[in-house]
């Protein structure tokens, strides 16, 4: 059974890409599992029934196991079994059924309205470089649902305009976790807001300058406690209530894309995400989104 372990170890160092850490955490995941499996609850550990899996879940959480350590373990189990499935050793993916594990409700990355969003950018001056560079990073942020990390390592090359400039619309390429890479669209007032940004005079001119650079030219991105501080102090400085950061803004991302009709696993492409379940928790969908959902449910005949 270890050797299947180790298997899956390179499989997501040497395939996926995973950090180190994350590799560590997810093989780490597996031994505790297959220990649980023989020694607990005395089964072949490939071939759980789910309620074994809840089970095992419901043991970390009484261990005393995070939210975030329960939703690894969780995530480490399905992406197991489905490499499992890959490998032709197992047929289905036991974990697949396991409800989503959900924190007790928290205001701390509660999504902002779109008014309040063009509040927030209607208060940059634009007439000067900092206030043009500081307006783009937070539509960045808002408009496309990066990572701060991913948004201030962007390059100047890594936007191409040329995609389909009469339609108003280029590309910009993304570099995620795990040395992962996806390429998004920017279109419509996105795209002039960064063909404007990128034309001023005092903004970097070569393809491998990075795309947002301090004040003073010293090659390096603005640092991501300066973005933290200055969306912070614009959001209070115009009256905004609501706790406005880099990481809200991606939340509101997922939730006004979501609430649009965008599916959530175009979301969750778009995000980087690597599972469904991830993306669930940055879309925050209001009572009444609930409400019509369960009006459309149709149970079939003969199904449960």
């Amino acid at each position: 059974m270890n050797e299947l372990i180790e298997l899956f170890r390179k499989e997501l160092a040497c395939v996926a890409c995973y950090k180190d850490n994350t590799v560590g955490v997810y093989v780490t995941s597996m031994y505790r599992y297959f220990g649980y499996a023989s020694d607990v609850l005395a089964i072949d550990p490939l071939k759980p029934k789910t309620g074994d899996l809840t089970g095992w879940m419901a043991h970390l959480k009484k261990t005393g196991a995070s939210f975030s350590r329960l939703q690894t373990y969780q995530i480490a189990l399905k992406s197991f079994f489905t490499f499992m499935m890959k490998m032709g050793i197992i047929h289905h993916n036991p974990a697949q059924h396991l409800m989503l594990i959900r924190k007790g409700k928290s205001t701390l990355n509660q999504p902002i309205s779109p008014e309040a969003a063009f509040k927030l950018l209607g208060a940059f001056d634009r007439l000067s470089w900092i206030g043009t560079r500081d307006f783009t990073i937070v539509s960045v942020l808002w408009a496309m649902g990066l990572r701060l990390s991913e948004c201030l390592s962007l390059k100047v090359g890594d936007f191409d305009p040329d995609y389909n400039r009469p339609e108003k619309t280029g590309t910009l390429l993304v570099h995620g976790k795990g040395r992962k890479q996806r390429t998004l669209f920017v279109v419509d007032r996105l795209y002039d807001n960064l063909i404007r940004y990128l034309e001023h005079p005092e903004s970097p001119q070569e393809k491998s300058d990075f795309m947002f650079p301090t004040k003073v030219r010293t090659g390096k991105p603005v640092s991501k406690d300066r973005v933290r501080r200055m969306i912070g102090q614009t959001a209070k400085a115009v009256g905004l209530t609501e706790r406005v950061t880099p990481h809200v803004l991606r939340h509101s991302f997922a939730t006004h894309m979501y609430e649009h009709g965008v599916p959530a696993d175009a979301i969750s492409r778009i995000m980087g995400h690597d599972t469904i379940e991830e993306t669930s928790l940055y879309i925050h969908v209001p009572d009444w989104m609930k409400k019509e959902a369960l009006e459309k449910i149709r149970i079939p005949r003969g199904g449960d």
